[in-house]
């Protein structure tokens, strides 16, 4: 056997095992790479799975998305309207507004001119108030100086009374004189006749003056106009008699009697400075 021929045995040895390795390496990666293909299936199959899920999902979303886009389009729709309906009340608010406000500076202005008016009606009752309570004082001083006059007078007339009741008296003894001279020829006893004209007494007169009493009696009932006191007929007291009411120092206001009963009496007021009221004290002298 030659060289060249053991040489070619060698290396078709060497070449029949690198064949042998060869094809055991690729089966084993075949193997290895086919079940790598089945995992990369799975996978792939899988993840198409998944896929398809997620774009179910994302459909469903989409939708959802579009109903709620639709649904807010509406809502912006509505509160636009609303807007602009506010916008127009806005505005005629805004007209009544200053329309109110026109009408409360005119209002204002009345109310001013009303207090000024008010203020002056004030300063002129108060002015005639004033004049009133002077005028009231010069009535109670008047009618103290005019009861004082009264009584002055009552007391003249009283006087004259007196002196007119004498005088008839004197005349009516000078006339029985002459009458019996003249029966009796101027002689004779004359006898004196007792006069017809009573002789006039002036403390009866002088007794019915209110000016005179000095009566005091207390209010026992009060109603609005009319008043009943605690002194009567058995007291001096005479229908017409006007007696003063008076709380402490103050003047309250006359009575007029109007009726008279034995004990108490009843009157109208008069000159009423205030309401009297039960024990205020009536008297015919301030």
């Amino acid at each position: 056997m030659s060289t060249l021929t053991k040489v070619l045995i060698v290396l078709l040895s060497l070449f029949a095992i690198f064949l042998c390795g060869t094809t055991v390496t690729f089966v084993g990666n075949a193997s290895n790479y086919k079940k790598l293909l089945g995992e990369e299936m799975a996978v792939k199959k899988s993840l198409m799975a998944e896929n398809s899920k997620l774009k179910r999902q994302y459909n469903e979303k989409i939708a959802l998305v579009k109903e709620l886009e639709k649904d807010l389009k509406e809502r912006v729709q509505q509160l636009e309207d609303e807007n602009s309906k506010l916008a127009v009340d806005l505005r005629k608010t805004e007209r009544k507004s200053l329309e109110y406000q026109s009408r409360a500076n005119s209002w204002a202005g009345v109310l001013a001119s009303f207090e000024q008016t008010i203020g002056n009606l004030e300063q002129s009752l108060n002015l005639t108030q004033e004049q009133l309570n002077k005028a009231r004082s010069e009535g109670i001083k008047d009618r103290k100086e005019l009861n004082e006059i009264t009584a002055s007078l009552y007391e003249k007339m009283v006087q004259l009374e007196s002196l007119e009741a004498s005088r008839r008296r004197i005349l009516e003894q000078k006339t029985s004189l002459e009458e019996q001279m003249s029966q009796f020829g101027g002689v004779g006893e004359i006898s004196s006749a007792p006069p017809v004209t009573p002789e006039f007494d002036p403390m009866v007169m002088s007794s019915e003056l209110p000016g005179e009493l000095n009566l005091k009696g207390l209010v026992s009932e009060v109603g609005e106009s009319l008043i009943t006191i605690s002194i009567g007929a058995a007291d001096g007291i005479r229908k017409g008699m006007v007696l003063h009411v008076t709380r402490g120092d103050h003047f309250i206001c006359d009575v007029i009697i109007t009726e008279v009963d034995t004990n108490m009496a009843a009157g109208i007021l008069d000159l009423v400075q205030q309401q009297p009221r039960i024990n205020d004290v009536v008297s015919t002298r301030l």
